[in-house]
């Protein structure tokens, strides 16, 4: 029987899926403190991944008992608590102090919107027929030069066949701006913004690649814009240029990305039990939010 990995072994390889920015919440959000805690030697037994911290969260990390052991019978000991590590996109309202001594907990917010939801996510594009090398990169947004807020590249589907697709990956839509299902798609911006700059900055793109005849009113036909939250203002400009729209909902791009992560984790860590928590968080306590804006 192999080893558990180890705290370095999970935290190395979560970088190669969420490469560290230095504007991003600090990866190791929550580590031991215990002195004798050391992340090459600190092994585990299971990893629960969620978008945020939830009461399903706390049965797993958390001081209570385990909650999927069978419980000790009369005079036997109770089962000794599974080793955890924990990963979190959204860690701002975790309560610290309802965490399991000897449990790590792992954070990534910015990578984690860039790289698995609906931005620069390789692999959503390489599920729809896009190839990265031959892709554009849209960055830039909200005065950070260096953040990816999405890829433009080259496919050939029917709009039905990227609906299929779409709805295997994410669930039911939360907004949608289609054709007919037959309608040729050769362009797909997988963004992680919607409004009319935007919009105009994928055109201007597929333009200038000479993958679509015409930026003008009407020339985005064959372009499918795919988003999380849909905007008003992105759909009317959108519905100005016969853009194709798909908005999958921001929660539902989340969790694409946490349900990626736990396949990939259990592909390289087949010995290790993967837990994923869907569900919505708890409350922030006015000690939790004190300690946020203590650390700015």
């Amino acid at each position: 029987m192999q080893p558990r990995p180890t705290h370095s072994a999970i935290t190395t390889f979560i970088t190669t899926l969420l490469p560290p920015k230095p504007n991003d919440v600090q990866l190791l959000y929550h580590v031991p403190q215990h002195p004798r805690y050391a992340p090459d030697t600190a092994r585990i037994d299971q990893i629960v991944l969620s978008v945020a911290p939830t009461p399903g969260v706390y049965d797993f990390i958390g001081y209570g008992p385990p909650k999927d052991p069978a419980p000790a019978q009369h005079g036997e000991m109770a089962p000794r608590l599974p080793r955890t590590l924990c990963f979190l996109h959204r860690p701002f309202t975790l309560d610290r102090r309802r965490v399991r001594r000897g449990t790590l907990v792992l954070a990534s917010h910015t990578s984690f919107d860039e790289n698995l939801t609906v931005g620069w996510n390789a692999a959503l594009a390489a599920q729809l027929g896009m190839d990265l090398q031959t892709s554009d990169c849209v960055q830039g947004y909200k005065g950070d030069p260096e953040r990816k807020i999405g890829i433009v590249g080259r496919t050939a589907m029917t709009m039905g066949a990227v609906d299929k697709i779409l709805r295997e990956q994410f669930g039911p839509f939360e907004s949608r701006l289609v054709g007919s299902e037959e309608e040729r798609i050769d362009v797909v911006a997988i963004m992680n913004a919607f409004n009319p700059g935007e919009v105009d900055r994928v055109l201007d793109i597929a333009k200038q690649r000479g993958w679509i005849a015409s930026a003008e009113q009407g020339g985005g036909r064959h372009v499918l814009y795919l988003t999380g939250q849909p905007r008003e203002s992105g759909m009317a400009v959108a519905k100005e240029y016969g853009v194709q729209v798909v908005c999958v909902g921001h929660r539902a791009a989340e969790e694409w990305g946490i349900r990626y992560m736990s396949r990939r984790l259990r592909e390289n860590f087949p010995g290790v039990d993967v837990k994923e928590i869907y569900e919505e968080e708890e409350p922030r306590t006015k000690d939790v939010r004190k300690e946020e804006a203590s650390r700015g």
